[in-house]
């Protein structure tokens, strides 16, 4: 009887074989779904579910959910009230919605459209925007809902969209195709009941995956046969663990147990398959990729906070100069001065008997004066590519023995082989052949020296006596709902051993051309790099070498779960026990690694410290208890690698680097799997390669190439654009002195609704693309430049001080110049200087000297830079010429100017 055997422990991969065909027995990272909250993540418990298979009317009294999904931040009834309050978010927002209500009231000197409608703008794009973004993932839903697939009625394959799908449907998927929701495997296009799969939107790998049916389930294949089938599936509840599943299939009085190798998950593709028949288990969100998804976040970068800060201060500046007026206002108001007209009876804003309530309302009007300019509007390729079969180097195994390579093995007599990591198979070996072992060590030093992955083959005659009794309690162990794994576990030692040696395999996984020289200088540049990956230890920190992060000068920290002291708790079965024991060792290695990194960390000369965590580790580590001694021994750490994690697990992480140490994270991923961690991180950048363009939908940004991804920031602008609103104001703060601090505008309103608008706004954006103090290249040659910006030595509020100071000097000059030199002057007409003339030869001086100091500012010159700034100061001239012509005297200020 032939046969193979598989098993899998962190460190390596058996294959074994029973009566109902071959199974893959798989404990990648945690077997329980127990997950720590962190942000929205969310954890889940499984329990049990009852699926009637091929019985709709069985199956609707349960209520299960459908199969539509949504991933909008939106819909139509939330839009507004959710869109509003994002942008009200911002305190300029909040502050000029405040200052518009203002203006609607009769105390305001200025029209409510001033203010109404540069606010409204700002509102309108942001929320067109957001619309936009929001439509792109509705329109990206809609066409995965509508995606056909063949369902069984009537004993024909019908096609439907995937949104009909219910749970319990037999389902028909072609070659290439995705499966529509968690399946369970029933038939294959092959005659030995096998299917290949790509998992590569759940952890990233691009090789192909067998998984293989129930031998009693092959049969239903053709419609008339597979309506014939009438099953019941016991499983567990819906949850997020992509590595395990627990389940039985009745059939017939006969139950069968189920395991991860008769289940394909939504988002894998079938591959090199003409097609595959299966059983849907779990729906829409309730499947195990959805429900390793998040919520699209709302996201504030820290430059924003910094501008609310900023903001902050402005309008702090603004209120102290109408505070100054206010009060002048109120001392200043009295009936002797005959020319206010205060005789009589007067509004209560200029009744000198209520000196307070004058005080008030001007506050008010000052306010809606000083706030009439609205502040701000607001990896190509993946990461690896597999190296071709002939970079293999062969040592010690014949790649063109046709029983291997053109699956001939499976007509050998007994041929019951088996491969993983050498550690694991040498301690099963037999004894005797020390020769190959000798030669297959040395092949294996060298390949592993190369940064090779490797593998080790071994096989063992058995009789067909043997392999029954074997299988008998093979059987028996995979059919137990309880302690399931520690079973198979004790029955598979029964039979591996006394193993001998076939040789050994070795494989190169290559990076992508620059990808080590950009992380070398990302790190040069003072960034830190974490690793999270879905790859077994061995993989990543194979990885983790070639991408010049760890190296052999590193004091490196493991924290794994692959001991021989937690198999040996694992096979007592007790799950208590199992938790408690993993709490403990997890707890003592982050103690341990903590205190010695602390020790390295204060000594001058100390070298630098690496962390690698496993997956099952790590859903301890997250624990409330010792997420502070992760977070503390990490980021001691240069380096940090995390393998065998779920998508679920990288947001988590992400979060905690987020949320506990309060730094800026950058999350850089390629596939569906990444899209947690995309979105749970302050900036995400996804890249359109071959894996999709899952992590690109969820991203902040996109790129095209990981090796190019290198961008220089330039935050000046940003502390100009507010110093800029500040001259404007202060020339209108001394003119109150010179008008009893009656809250008398001096700009036309025009002038102010168009300052930030046309007078003063390209020359800020050009400065901000184009302007740049070193060049791109000087910049990847010296990476240490970045300090620069992560020490935040551009934008400190001494830097700011000094350019209010600037703005309060100028102001000064601009004022009390214009006045002084208008003072006796005359137009054509004979007539003396009136308010209109002095504010716009104010606001002329304000035009040229910002857009003029603004070009002193830079670093770099260009011919942008000369346009925008030349074309700013000619549209205000040009529009002063055409606003005088068509005003009439009547509409303008012609009052002397005393």
């Amino acid at each position: 009887m032939s046969g193979i055997w598989e098993r899998a422990r962190a460190s390596r991969t058996l294959r074994g074989r029973d009566s109902f065909g071959s199974r893959d027995i798989t404990s990648n990272g945690d077997r329980s779904s127990r997950t720590v909250r962190l942000g929205r993540v969310q954890p889940q418990a499984p329990s049990n579910r009852t699926i009637y298979c091929n019985d709709r009317e069985a199956n609707l009294p349960v209520r299960y959910k459908g199969n539509s999904i949504s991933t909008t931040k939106y819909n139509v009834l939330t839009f507004l009230p959710k869109g509003l309050f994002e942008q009200f978010r911002r305190v300029a927002n909040l502050y000029f919605l405040m200052i518009s209500i203002l203006s609607t009231t009769p105390i305001s000197p200025v029209h409510p459209i001033t203010n109404v409608v540069p606010l409204s703008l700002v509102l309108l794009v942001s929320l067109i925007k957001e619309a936009f973004e929001d439509w792109k993932r509705f329109q990206n839903d809609k066409s995965i809902n509508n995606a056909p697939v063949d369902v069984l009625q009537d004993q024909k394959w019908e096609t439907i969209p995937w949104k009909k799908l219910q749970v319990g449907d037999l389902v028909r998927v072609k070659q290439d195709g995705f499966f529509p929701a968690d399946l369970l495997f029933l038939a294959s296009s092959n005659p030995d009941g096998v299917c290949y799969i790509e998992t590569a939107n759940l952890d990233g790998e691009t090789n192909l995956k067998i998984r293989k049916a129930l031998e009693r389930t092959w049969d239903y294949f053709l419609p008339e046969k597979a309506a014939e089938f009438k099953g019941e599936i016991q499983c567990e509840q819906p949850n997020n663990s992509l590595y395990t599943f627990t389940g039985n299939l009745i059939i017939e009085n006969q139950t069968l147990p189920l395991s991860p190798n008769q289940i394909l998950l939504r988002g894998c593709s079938l591959r090199n398959t003409e097609y595959i028949v299966g059983t849907v288990l779990f729906t829409g969100h309730e499947t195990k990729v959805m429900m390793n998804s998040m919520n699209v976040p709302s996201k504030r970068s820290t430059l924003e906070r910094k501008l609310d800060k900023l903001i902050l201060a402005l309008f702090g500046c603004l209120f102290f100069m109408c505070l100054i007026g206010a009060i002048g206002s109120g001392v200043f108001i009295n009936r002797k001065y005959y020319y206010l007209g205060l005789s009589g009876d007067v509004e209560d804003q200029f009744n000198p008997n209520n000196r307070f309530v004058v005080t008030i309302l001007t506050m008010f009007t000052l306010i809606t004066l000083y706030s009439t300019d609205h502040p701000y509007f607001s990896f190509t390729y993946p990461l690896r590519q597999n190296g071709s079969a002939t970079a293999i180097r062969e040592k010690g195994f014949n790649f063109d023995d046709a029983r291997l390579m053109r699956g001939a093995w499976r007509n050998e007599t007994n041929p019951e082989f088996c491969k993983g990591a050498d550690t694991v198979i040498y301690e099963r070996l037999a004894y005797g052949n020390e020769d190959i072992k000798r030669i297959t060590r040395e092949h294996l030093e060298q390949f592993g020296s190369a940064g090779l992955r490797t593998l080790c083959l071994a096989y063992r005659e058995l009789s067909s006596e043997l392999y029954e009794k074997w299988n008998e309690k093979f059987i028996l162990a995979k059919s137990s709902l309880r302690e399931r794994e520690k079973k198979l576990d004790e029955v598979a030692e029964l039979i591996e051993k006394e193993l001998v040696l076939i040789g050994c395999t070795a494989i190169e996984d290559k990076l992508q051309e620059g990808v080590p020289s950009c992380i070398e200088t990302l790190s040069r540049a003072g960034i830190k790099i974490w690793v999270l990956t879905g790859d077994k230890m061995e993989t990543a920190i194979n990885i983790a070498y070639a991408c010049n992060l760890i190296n052999n000068d590193m004091k490196q920290f493991f924290i794994s779960s692959d001991t021989d002291a937690v198999r040996e708790v694992e096979d007592k079965g007790d799950p208590v026990e199992i938790s408690r024991f993993m709490r403990d060792l997890v707890k003592k290695d982050l103690e341990r690694c903590l205190e010695e990194a602390q020790h390295f960390f204060h000594t001058v000369t100390g070298p630098k410290l690496a962390l690698v965590i496993d997956g099952k580790c790590l859903m301890y580590a997250l624990d409330p208890n010792l997420r502070v001694n992760l977070l503390k021994l990490s980021l001691n750490c240069a380096s940090v690698v995390c393998c065998r994690v779920s998508p679920l697990q990288k947001a988590q992480v992400t979060s905690l680097v987020k949320k506990g140490a309060r730094k800026i994270t950058l999350s850089i991923g390629d596939g569906a799997n990444d899209v947690s961690m995309i979105q749970a991180a302050h900036v995400g950048v996804g890249i359109s390669g071959l894996e999709g363009m899952q992590a690109v939908m969820a991203s902040d940004f996109t790129l095209l190439n990981f090796a190019f991804s290198l961008v220089y920031f330039l935050f000046m602008v940003i502390t100009y654009f507010f110093t800029r609103i500040l001259l404007l104001r202060w020339t209108q703060f001394w003119f109150t002195f010179q008008t009893g601090f009656s809250g008398q505008r001096f700009y036309d309103d025009w002038f102010q609704s168009l300052y930030n608008v046309i007078f003063t706004a390209l020359p800020v954006i050009i400065v901000g693309l184009f302007d740049k103090d070193i060049s791109a290249s000087l910049s990847k040659q010296n990476p240490e430049l970045y300090k620069e910006g992560i020490r935040n030595m551009f934008f400190k509020w001494r830097v700011v001080a000094v350019w209010a100071f600037f703005s309060f000097y100028q102001s000064l000059v601009f004022y009390y110049f214009t006045a002084a030199a208008s003072h006796n002057g005359q137009n054509s007409s004979g007539k003396t200087f009136g308010l209109w003339d002095v504010s716009t030869m104010a606001f002329t001086c304000v035009v040229v000297t910002v857009n003029l100091r603004l070009l002193m500012a830079c670093n770099s010159i260009t011919k942008w830079h000369s346009l925008s700034i030349s074309g700013s100061i000619l549209a205000w001239f040009l529009f002063i010429f055409i606003y005088s012509a068509v005003m009439t005297p009547y509409d303008r200020q012609v009052s002397s100017f005393r």
